[in-house]
């Protein structure tokens, strides 16, 4: 039978998927950096919310700055990708911006924690990073240099995202999270106050509710990582999650027609024998 922590993190990465197809489509009304303010307010009060209903005690110090740190690698992760994803090559991008996901986790679950991590499960490791580097070939031919450099950016915000968050987390995930948000809100309002001047909120109209969504789904995904987590090795929590590239290069063929070659059937094929090795380790 499959685990609560390996359901957490394979939902993890459809809600990350998914709300990174939605913020990628509203860059492309606002700019990367109003969109990732956008989502991430919407998330910040979201967790807010959550936060007054449950009231859980106020940790130390130390876990809330670890939790603030987080938060900016998250939201440069987040700013960068959204750019990268509204220049199309959605598949491409969003696999490369997986990597840092992938790796930086799981060298600090062997390094850091001593985690004794199986067979299979490694196995399952390397099938979800081919699976990611399948995605990325799938759509090699149409990225543009921008793009590839805004995805690698994103990539290793994200893995150092992973690690902090989940540290933050031993103390509390709520707070975490809530923390993570408000951290990457205040940064990205601040940026926003200066370079919105220059759009006058140009396609703000049509990006909102692209941005809602995002910013739900965003925080779904981050709630679910951090129970994976606390369920199994983060390394492989973090490498379910990581596959979010893949439910972002479905949509974008589903819904945007953007093509699916092989390669991307492969990559498809890959994660779905990840996810049983990662299962039964």
């Amino acid at each position: 039978m499959i685990g609560s922590g390996i359901v957490e993190g394979i939902g993890s990465a459809v809600a990350f998927g998914a709300g990174d197809f939605s913020g990628g489509r509203a860059s492309s009304h606002v700019g990367g950096m109003v969109a990732a303010a956008g989502s991430q307010l919407v998330g910040a009060l979201g967790m807010l919310v959550l936060l007054l209903v449950v009231r859980p005690p106020v940790p130390s110090a130390g876990p809330l700055l670890i939790a603030a740190a987080a938060g900016l690698f998250g939201v440069v992760g987040v700013a960068a990708l959204y750019r990268g994803l509204s220049m199309g090559s959605m598949g491409l991008v969003a696999a490369i911006s997986a990597i840092g996901s992938l790796v930086l986790p799981l060298v600090v679950s062997v390094v850091a924690y001593r985690a004794h991590i199986g067979i299979g499960p490694l196995l399952g490791v390397a099938c979800a990073g081919a699976a990611g580097a399948a995605a990325a070939g799938a759509a090699r031919d149409s990225a543009t240099r921008s793009a590839l450099l805004l995805a690698a950016g994103a990539s290793v915000a994200f893995g150092m995202w992973y690690v902090l968050l989940d540290l933050a987390a031993q103390a509390d995930p709520l707070w975490a999270l809530t923390t993570t948000r408000f951290s990457a809100s205040a940064f990205m309002g601040a940026v926003v106050l200066v370079f919105a001047r220059g759009r006058g909120g140009r396609g703000l109209g049509a990006a909102w509710p692209l941005l809602v969504v995002a910013g739900v789904l965003d925080a779904t995904g981050n709630g679910l990582f951090v129970l994976s987590s606390a369920d199994i090795a983060v390394g492989l929590a973090a490498a379910l999650s990581g596959m979010y590239p893949l439910v972002t290069m479905l949509l974008a063929g589903l819904i945007l027609h953007q093509g699916l070659p092989r390669l991307g059937y492969a990559a498809v094929g890959l994660a779905v024998v990840g996810i049983i090795l990662i299962s039964v380790g």
